[in-house]
């Protein structure tokens, strides 16, 4: 959906629309160019996280200097409730509170390294 503002592309000057697209694939590519170095430093990022867990479970404590701190973080299981179904429990029986686990989901949380 256009903005509201948005110049309609048959009015413009083939010159404006082609300085336009000029723009525009100036800043797809910035932001393309980001996006693929943004995932090289994720992956080294995970690299050096990697091998901090490494590390850290060979000298079987935390660490810490006057910054912050690298820790293991143990996995864990994320659970949550199914929000629409309990108000529909809570509007038509709201007597059955007790069966609230028949809604609990859980998902698997993966550990990690936790640097601050």
């Amino acid at each position: 959906m256009a903005a509201p503002f948005a110049a309609d592309a048959t009015e413009m000057s083939p010159e404006v629309l082609e300085l336009l697209d000029q723009r525009i694939a100036e800043l797809v590519d910035t932001v393309r160019g980001n996006n693929r170095r943004i995932e090289a430093l994720n992956a080294r990022i995970e690299d050096a996280k990697d091998e901090l867990r490494a590390l850290l479970e060979q000298r079987g404590a935390n660490w810490s200097d006057e910054e912050g701190y690298a820790r293991l973080v143990s996995d864990a299981v994320r659970r949550w409730y199914d929000t629409q179904a309990l108000d529909r429990l809570v509007m038509s029986d709201p007597l059955r509170h007790g069966w609230l686990v028949d809604y609990r989901r859980e998902t698997p949380v993966r550990g990690g390294v936790k640097v601050r």
